[in-house]
């Protein structure tokens, strides 16, 4: 996939279409919005420069993240937080708190871990098992001013993994720009269908992301390992 670039949500509202089922798109953003948080981490790096001089610099990067239990492990995209010493968790409430990097996969997703000063609210999960070509789906993203918006559209295609025959990729009709990594796609339930990955650079409306059951599965794995450690 020489052509997927490692992409950012893009920040514009977009038209949200639902039938009499689904929640609008307002219900859904506020009923969601306290399973996500903003992801931010901090490095600091030292160059000698040509006069003998030292400089040190301090970079960023900025990304979503979803809360996936009451205990505060959450789930990014590995890029977001790739090498970065320090990871910071932003709240709803304006919370901040450190995180710490528990588990990366082999696809770009990682698990946080931050002890929460009270239960967090999990993102209920989807089955991306049972979606189909012409699924419709929603985005929620945060600009770099914390807004959230809404991006609509629908699943034009499923990609099986290298060893399975499970989907762990969903390709989207969405034409992502640089903006919010690691939100959520969600069903019109508002349940998680997957994490926002990646755009095509040959191709406009078409971007990636990654199937909650894969998410979800290596979630269960690593919760298995915890206690078998700790018998």
């Amino acid at each position: 996939m020489s052509s997927v670039i490692v992409c950012f949500l893009i920040c514009l509202i977009l038209p949200f279409k639902s039938s009499a089922d689904d929640q609008t798109a307002l219900q859904l953003l506020e009923n969601v919005q306290s399973s996500l948080v903003e992801v931010r981490t901090v490095d600091t790096k030292t160059f000698n420069e040509s006069n003998g001089h030292t400089k040190v610099g301090t970079y960023h990067t900025q990304g979503a993240g979803i809360i996936l239990d009451s205990h505060g492990t959450i789930v990014t995209n590995t890029h977001i937080i790739a090498n970065a010493p320090h990871i910071f968790v932003g709240l709803t409430d304006g919370t901040i708190l450190e995180a710490k990097r528990i588990y990366s996969s082999d696809a770009d997703f990682s698990f946080i871990k931050v002890d929460p000063p009270y239960p967090l609210t999990p993102i209920t999960w989807a089955d991306s098992s049972l979606v189909q070509a012409g699924t419709p789906i929603i985005a929620l993203t945060n600009d770099q001013d914390n807004h959230q918006h809404v991006l609509s559209g629908e699943i034009t295609d499923m990609i099986n993994g290298i060893s399975s025959n499970n989907a762990e990729l969903l390709e989207l009709n969405l034409n992502l720009i640089p903006g919010d990594s690691g939100g959520p796609l969600l069903d019109n339930q508002g349940h998680l269908l997957g994490l926002i990955m990646a755009k095509r650079t040959d191709a406009d409306n078409k971007s990636y992301a990654i199937a909650s059951n894969k998410i979800q599965r290596e979630y269960m794995q690593q919760n298995e390992n915890l206690i078998t450690s700790d018998q």
